[in-house]
């Protein structure tokens, strides 16, 4: 309960930064300070002034990722925050807190499911989904380029204000900045990292790339707990977790869990069950019907429609990660089944009783 509430302070701090520099373009005061306090009460609210937050974390470093504006706004990004990077002293624990999708921006991406390399240049050591794969490397610098590589123009803040060096790097560099240079495994330190829904697929990518700094340093003092995440690699890239304490926090009446699809081949051997070419040629148009209808696969780059080795299917399926633990409730909407605040916080009591 502990780590979901912190992940609650993660995305009020995004809201309430969005809300003051929509509403006055400036951002409130203390917002992003060096302390937070939490606590793994079930009734804990950042937003209340009484929430009886006992334990005082030292915020390490604030976690911020830019992004490109919408349709209306072409040539425009902005900065948001992400999470944070925080110490709890006392009990010698590193958090690393990662919030969900909010915007349309990050929507686009979590529907760009292409694989791509988890480390560039060395597709063996896993593939990932392109889209989680961007929000994760991007920084202040490679989304500005992008419009100044299309049409030769300038490209400003939407918000008006001026990038700082701490927010213009990636979430990858942050992590990189604050836990892998600061040698957190040398002091002591346990280190967690824990999402909610893309923040879920972010925390997978960070701890792999804390274990492919360094396995053998990481692989014994790292946990990773996800809530309502969705898929982020095929098997290869789940191989890196075998010895890491990975648990999945999941609604069974969610869908984001659901995706991507888990393969995006069609058709496997058992097509072929009967000899028959009009009894194969009826099941393998129903599927593709199917397929159209619903655009099971779509946004994925393997063919839909061949016929495919098993073997090969199966290694560059997307597979979940680590310890399920599953709870079902149904609040009667996709996005309240999602809700981490309300619907998973009351899975998770469930769970514990």
């Amino acid at each position: 309960m502990e780590l979901a509430n912190l992940i609650l302070i993660s995305y009020s701090r995004n809201l309430k930064f969005v809300e003051s520099m929509s509403e006055y373009g400036k951002e409130p005061p203390g917002l992003f300070g060096d302390t937070l306090m939490c606590c793994d009460n079930p009734n804990f609210d950042d937003e209340s002034p009484e929430h009886h937050a006992s334990q005082r974390y030292k915020v390490e470093g604030w976690i911020w990722s830019t992004e490109q504006m919408g349709l209306l706004h072409p040539f425009k990004h902005r900065t948001l925050p992400f999470g944070f990077i925080a110490s709890n002293e006392l009990s010698r624990e590193l958090f690393i807190i990662l919030r969900g999708t909010i915007t349309s921006y990050e929507w686009k991406n979590n529907l760009i499911t292409a694989p791509t390399a988890s480390v560039q240049g060395a597709a063996n050591l896993g593939k990932v989904h392109s889209g989680f794969n961007h929000i994760f490397n991007a920084t202040h610098k490679d989304v500005a380029a992008i419009h100044l590589g299309r049409l030769n123009v300038g490209t400003g803040d939407y918000y008006g204000t001026e990038n700082t060096p701490e927010r213009s790097g990636s979430i990858k560099d942050k992590i990189a900045e604050i836990v892998l240079n600061a040698g957190w495994h040398r002091n002591g330190y346990r280190i967690y990292i824990a999402g909610h829904s893309l923040g879920g697929a972010l925390a997978m990518l960070s701890g792999a790339h804390l274990l492919t700094h360094d396995y053998e340093a990481y692989k014994d003092i790292l946990s990773i707990c996800t809530f309502g995440a969705p898929r982020v690699g095929n098997q290869d890239f789940c191989n890196w977790f075998k010895s890491v304490d990975v648990v999945r926090y999941f609604n069974t009446e969610d869908v984001v869990p659901t995706v991507p699809p888990p393969t995006s081949s069609l058709f496997g051997s058992d097509m072929n069950e009967s000899n028959n070419e009009k009894v194969i040629g009826m099941r393998e148009d129903g599927y593709r019907r199917f397929d159209e209808t619903y655009g099971a696969t779509k946004g994925l780059t393997y063919k839909p429609l061949e016929n495919t080795n098993d073997g090969d299917s199966i290694k560059r399926a997307y597979v979940h990660i680590g310890t399920h633990r599953s709870f079902t409730l149904n609040k009667g909407s996709v996005s309240y089944n999602h809700n981490m605040k309300e619907s998973y916080r009351e899975g998770i009591s469930m769970l514990a009783n």
